[in-house]
């Protein structure tokens, strides 16, 4: 990979006092006279990014990118793209943006060939790689949209990723457990006890909306009055919610995830007349859920804790332990899973009662090959046991 040292985009000079002036000349002004636009900086590298910015912006287009370095460009990228973004998409574009910058930042783009891209991917974990090569082919991408490349060199390639790294299991001692632990969900009974134990905790309404309709968490904060109703439908009551928005700690209010989780849905029973009890308590656009995005984590993981050993501590004034109860044997009756884990509780729940895998995909707002892949566990004992049924028919 080498470095141009011509530039096209225009020049930077050096001033009296530590000043850089930037100059760039782009088409004919009205006069015949060329158009000319200057800016002083304090420094080099500012007067240099500006000049990417204002080749850009004028279409004074630099020759298939020299002069132009990654650096500059992913500085381009993250203000024309950046806000189209979410903040944590842009978080963790930012993040792995670091790590091509570290290896080829100063580069210019033109110069950056599939051979310098797979060597920095080497360096990588697996994710990582997978993640960042997405990122910089977006850049790249957008290199090319403005004009500033011809085509970007990894469309078309294909890299190869460091493996995978295994997980720590111990698999000769109980192989089964490992791969059935792999994505616990909660069984109907620890539901049933969560539903009697969580009545009137600040998250109640985050988790009913989340094990009884298979909202994400930040789907199931950002629900206000107005997006629940009470409806008969064949005689039965049904309570349906309206998801259109996610509510984050980095954001406060933003689209959902994508255009397939904008939908309406209807709660599993008793959740959704216990929700719509609770949705009456607010009116027009104020939350059901009060608690902030920002504390729901630690929220959440404080009710399994111990309770406060403090006997000063009242009880009422206190959620530490609200759902911890023991059985006989002193083991938690509840065990512990994250509250995003109640999307994937009610999506296998939903499986066992018989619903097709499509429908399921669509209550969560996503495709089918999506739910097989993170939320849907198929029971292919019982499925094999009913082949096997009709298989000793026939013979």
């Amino acid at each position: 990979m080498t470095n141009h040292s011509k530039r096209r985009l225009g020049n930077v000079r050096e001033l009296s006092g530590g000043k850089w002036l930037a100059r760039i000349t782009s088409g004919i002004r009205s006069d015949g006279r060329p158009r000319s636009l200057a800016k002083t900086f304090s420094s080099k590298e500012d007067a240099e990014d500006w000049l990417v910015q204002k080749s850009v912006e004028l279409g004074a287009r630099p020759d298939l990118g020299a002069g132009v370095t990654l650096r500059q460009l992913w500085k381009l990228y993250e203000r024309d793209k950046g806000q189209k973004l979410s903040k944590k998409t842009l978080s963790a574009y930012r993040s792995q943006m670091r790590t091509w910058l570290a290896a080829m930042g100063d580069a210019d783009i033109s110069a950056i060939g599939c051979a310098d891209i797979q060597r920095t991917l080497t360096t990588m974990t697996h994710a990582n790689a997978l993640h960042g090569k997405q990122v910089l082919s977006s850049v790249l991408t957008y290199a090319v949209g403005v004009g500033l490349l011809a085509k970007n060199p990894m469309h078309g390639h294909k890299f190869d990723l460091p493996e995978d790294e295994p997980l720590e299991i111990d698999w000769d001692t109980d192989p089964f457990g490992a791969i059935e632990d792999e994505r616990t969900v909660w069984s109907l009974a620890n539901v049933l006890k969560c539903f009697e134990l969580i009545r009137g905790l600040p998250l109640e309404p985050a988790w009913l909306a989340c094990v009884g309709a298979g909202l994400r968490v930040e789907e199931a904060l950002a629900l206000r009055r107005v997006d629940v109703r009470r409806v008969e439908i064949s005689g039965v009551e049904v309570t349906q919610l309206a998801i259109h928005h996610a509510s984050t700690a980095m954001e406060r209010r933003k689209a959902t995830k994508t255009r397939q989780s904008v939908r309406v849905v209807a709660m599993l029973e008793p959740f959704g007349e216990r929700y719509w009890e609770l949705a009456q308590k607010v009116s027009g656009t104020e939350e059901v859920c009060k608690l902030s995005p920002a504390r729901q984590n630690k929220a959440w993981r404080n009710y399994f804790d111990e309770p406060c050993g403090s006997k000063h501590t009242p009880k009422s004034t206190t959620t530490r332990g609200a759902l911890r109860e023991l059985d006989d044997d002193g083991n938690p009756v509840l065990p512990y899973l994250p509250l995003a884990r109640m999307r994937n509780t009610h999506a296998t729940l939903v499986q066992q009662a018989g619903v097709l895998d499509s429908i399921n995909a669509a209550m969560h707002g996503h495709t089918e090959q999506v739910a097989r892949r993170h939320y849907l566990r198929p029971d292919t004992t019982t499925a094999t046991m009913e082949v096997s049924k009709r298989l000793r028919l026939v013979s």
